[in-house]
Protein backbone atom coordinates (compact mmCIF):
# COMPACT_ATOMS: atom_id res chain seq x y z
CA UNK A 1 0.00 0.00 0.00
CA UNK A 2 2.86 2.39 0.78
CA UNK A 3 4.27 1.82 -2.71
CA UNK A 4 1.14 3.30 -4.35
CA UNK A 5 1.65 6.95 -3.24
CA UNK A 6 5.42 6.54 -3.68
CA UNK A 7 4.97 5.43 -7.33
CA UNK A 8 2.43 8.22 -7.97
CA UNK A 9 4.83 10.71 -6.38
CA UNK A 10 7.69 9.78 -8.71
CA UNK A 11 5.44 10.27 -11.77
CA UNK A 12 4.08 13.66 -10.63
CA UNK A 13 5.21 16.75 -12.57
CA UNK A 14 2.32 19.15 -11.84
CA UNK A 15 -0.74 19.15 -9.61
CA UNK A 16 -3.56 21.61 -9.13
CA UNK A 17 -6.58 21.42 -6.85
CA UNK A 18 -9.13 23.35 -4.85
CA UNK A 19 -8.96 23.00 -1.08
CA UNK A 20 -10.83 23.57 2.15
CA UNK A 21 -8.50 24.02 5.13
CA UNK A 22 -9.93 23.64 8.63
CA UNK A 23 -7.70 24.60 11.57
CA UNK A 24 -8.71 23.60 15.09
CA UNK A 25 -7.11 25.44 18.03
CA UNK A 26 -7.88 23.33 21.10
CA UNK A 27 -6.85 25.76 23.85
CA UNK A 28 -8.94 28.57 22.37
CA UNK A 29 -11.78 26.20 21.41
CA UNK A 30 -11.70 27.83 18.00
CA UNK A 31 -12.21 26.52 14.49
CA UNK A 32 -11.08 28.46 11.39
CA UNK A 33 -11.92 27.57 7.80
CA UNK A 34 -10.13 28.80 4.68
CA UNK A 35 -10.68 28.02 1.00
CA UNK A 36 -8.66 28.39 -2.12
CA UNK A 37 -6.54 26.62 -4.69
CA UNK A 38 -3.12 25.05 -4.78
CA UNK A 39 -0.64 24.45 -7.60
CA UNK A 40 2.51 22.36 -7.44
CA UNK A 41 5.26 22.14 -10.03
CA UNK A 42 8.01 19.59 -9.47
CA UNK A 43 10.70 20.23 -8.43
CA UNK A 44 10.13 22.59 -5.56
CA UNK A 45 7.49 25.14 -6.56
CA UNK A 46 4.26 25.43 -4.63
CA UNK A 47 1.57 28.13 -4.63
CA UNK A 48 -1.37 28.30 -2.19
CA UNK A 49 -3.96 30.90 -3.13
CA UNK A 50 -6.45 31.68 -0.37
CA UNK A 51 -9.78 33.14 -1.52
CA UNK A 52 -11.84 33.07 1.70
CA UNK A 53 -12.28 34.29 4.34
CA UNK A 54 -9.20 36.45 3.68
CA UNK A 55 -7.37 36.64 0.39
CA UNK A 56 -3.72 35.69 0.48
CA UNK A 57 -0.98 33.84 -1.34
CA UNK A 58 1.77 31.58 -0.07
CA UNK A 59 4.60 30.58 -2.39
CA UNK A 60 7.25 28.00 -1.56
CA UNK A 61 10.29 27.86 -3.80
CA UNK A 62 13.79 26.53 -3.22
CA UNK A 63 13.14 25.79 0.47
CA UNK A 64 11.84 29.31 1.30
CA UNK A 65 8.30 30.64 1.70
CA UNK A 66 6.70 34.00 1.02
CA UNK A 67 3.21 34.73 2.32
CA UNK A 68 1.34 37.83 1.16
CA UNK A 69 -1.90 39.31 2.50
CA UNK A 70 -3.11 41.97 0.02
CA UNK A 71 -5.76 43.53 2.32
CA UNK A 72 -3.20 44.45 4.97
CA UNK A 73 -0.29 44.66 2.50
CA UNK A 74 1.81 42.39 4.69
CA UNK A 75 4.53 40.06 3.47
CA UNK A 76 6.15 37.32 5.55
CA UNK A 77 9.24 35.43 4.40
CA UNK A 78 11.25 32.61 5.85
CA UNK A 79 12.58 29.10 5.64
CA UNK A 80 9.92 26.57 4.62
CA UNK A 81 9.73 24.03 7.43
CA UNK A 82 6.25 22.71 8.21
CA UNK A 83 4.91 24.48 5.13
CA UNK A 84 6.61 21.86 2.97
CA UNK A 85 4.49 19.14 4.64
CA UNK A 86 1.21 20.71 3.52
CA UNK A 87 1.39 18.50 0.43
CA UNK A 88 3.01 15.44 1.99
CA UNK A 89 2.04 12.48 -0.17
CA UNK A 90 2.29 14.43 -3.43
CA UNK A 91 5.36 14.58 -5.67
CA UNK A 92 8.91 13.75 -4.66
CA UNK A 93 8.03 13.77 -0.95
CA UNK A 94 5.71 10.82 -1.53
CA UNK A 95 8.61 8.82 -2.94
CA UNK A 96 10.31 8.78 0.47
CA UNK A 97 7.38 8.42 2.90
CA UNK A 98 8.75 5.19 4.36
CA UNK A 99 12.16 6.78 4.95
CA UNK A 100 10.86 9.86 6.79
CA UNK A 101 7.86 8.40 8.62
CA UNK A 102 6.67 5.32 10.46
CA UNK A 103 3.56 4.55 8.41
CA UNK A 104 0.53 2.67 9.77
CA UNK A 105 -2.57 1.65 7.82
CA UNK A 106 -5.50 2.74 9.99
CA UNK A 107 -8.30 1.49 7.74
CA UNK A 108 -10.60 2.66 5.00
CA UNK A 109 -12.94 5.66 4.94
CA UNK A 110 -14.88 7.54 2.25
CA UNK A 111 -13.88 11.18 1.63
CA UNK A 112 -15.99 13.32 -0.70
CA UNK A 113 -17.50 10.22 -2.31
CA UNK A 114 -14.12 8.54 -2.92
CA UNK A 115 -12.99 5.31 -1.28
CA UNK A 116 -9.70 5.92 0.58
CA UNK A 117 -7.05 4.15 2.61
CA UNK A 118 -6.25 6.01 5.83
CA UNK A 119 -2.56 6.19 6.75
CA UNK A 120 -0.97 7.57 9.92
CA UNK A 121 2.53 9.01 9.53
CA UNK A 122 4.71 9.63 12.57
CA UNK A 123 8.04 11.39 11.89
CA UNK A 124 11.08 9.21 12.52
CA UNK A 125 13.76 10.71 14.75
CA UNK A 126 15.62 13.42 12.81
CA UNK A 127 13.18 13.20 9.88
CA UNK A 128 9.71 14.33 8.90
CA UNK A 129 8.48 17.79 9.69
CA UNK A 130 11.38 19.01 11.84
CA UNK A 131 9.19 18.88 14.95
CA UNK A 132 6.44 21.05 13.45
CA UNK A 133 3.95 18.16 13.31
CA UNK A 134 3.77 15.22 15.71
CA UNK A 135 1.51 13.23 13.39
CA UNK A 136 0.16 13.40 9.87
CA UNK A 137 -2.89 11.46 8.67
CA UNK A 138 -3.40 10.90 4.95
CA UNK A 139 -6.55 9.76 3.20
CA UNK A 140 -5.25 8.23 -0.05
CA UNK A 141 -7.79 7.77 -2.85
CA UNK A 142 -7.76 4.14 -3.90
CA UNK A 143 -8.43 4.76 -7.60
CA UNK A 144 -5.72 7.37 -8.30
CA UNK A 145 -3.42 6.64 -5.34
CA UNK A 146 -3.17 10.30 -4.32
CA UNK A 147 -4.06 12.05 -1.05
CA UNK A 148 -7.51 13.66 -1.06
CA UNK A 149 -7.30 14.79 2.57
CA UNK A 150 -4.49 15.49 5.03
CA UNK A 151 -4.57 16.20 8.76
CA UNK A 152 -1.46 17.78 10.28
CA UNK A 153 -1.33 17.53 14.09
CA UNK A 154 0.99 19.76 16.10
CA UNK A 155 2.58 18.68 19.40
CA UNK A 156 -0.02 20.86 21.22
CA UNK A 157 -2.88 18.84 19.70
CA UNK A 158 -3.95 21.70 17.41
CA UNK A 159 -4.57 20.33 13.95
CA UNK A 160 -5.21 21.40 10.39
CA UNK A 161 -7.25 19.30 7.98
CA UNK A 162 -6.96 20.01 4.26
CA UNK A 163 -9.46 18.42 1.85
CA UNK A 164 -8.53 18.52 -1.82
CA UNK A 165 -11.13 18.54 -4.61
CA UNK A 166 -10.93 18.87 -8.38
CA UNK A 167 -7.40 17.43 -8.31
CA UNK A 168 -5.65 17.51 -11.69
CA UNK A 169 -2.38 15.60 -12.02
CA UNK A 170 0.11 16.33 -14.85
CA UNK A 171 -2.59 18.32 -16.63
Amino acid sequence: LLKAPEESGRALKTMSASFVETRVLLLLEEKQESRGSVALQVPGRLRWTYTAPQEGVMIIKDGRFTRYFPKSRQVFRGEAKGEADLLVGFGPGAASLGQKYDVTLVGEEPVGGSATHVLDLKPKAGQGASGTFSEIRLWVEKARRIPVQTRLTEPTGDHTTIRFTDVVING
